[in-house]
């Protein structure tokens, strides 16, 4: 069933729950951390961004690509999907990075609607590679000598 009559924020906690529910289902320690934005998922602090339209929106990319998490886990939940997307924090935010001066440089390095814009979006078809990847969410591996 499609994610209507709520809110930005009530989907983006329900994305944040969706995330800790599915890594306790797979063995992985997880909690809120802070109110709003991050989880702690085995030992790292994530970032979790939502999807309830089929894209991810990024409002600033700047402030996006200046993030320091070393996973971001992209939930989409529309059309009562709930698929995870697990990618490692500085991979992302390169994609993220590349892909918007690759548009901008389409355009002549300006938007053409709003040249101030820092908007940016995040399709699945950027990130397919990442679907399911819960192995990112584990310890690293101390291998013994």
């Amino acid at each position: 069933m499609p994610v209507t009559g709520v809110t930005n924020t009530q989907k983006h906690q329900g994305g944040r729950h969706l995330v800790l529910a599915e890594a306790l289902l797979r063995g992985i320690p997880s909690k809120l951390h802070g109110a709003a934005t991050y989880v702690d998922v085995g030992p790292y602090m994530v970032q979790v961004m939502v999807a309830a339209q089929g894209t991810w929106m990024i409002a600033d990319i700047d402030a996006t690509t200046s993030l320091t998490c070393e996973r971001v886990v992209l939930v989409d939940v529309t059309n009562g999907r709930r698929d995870f997307y697990i990618v490692e924090g500085t991979v992302f935010r390169a994609g993220v990075r590349a892909r918007h001066d690759a548009f901008l440089h389409q355009q002549g390095g300006i938007r053409p609607r709003n040249p101030d814009s820092k908007h940016t979006a995040v399709r699945p078809a950027d990130i397919a590679e990442w679907r399911g990847r819960w192995d990112l969410l584990l310890p690293a591996r101390q291998d013994k000598p």
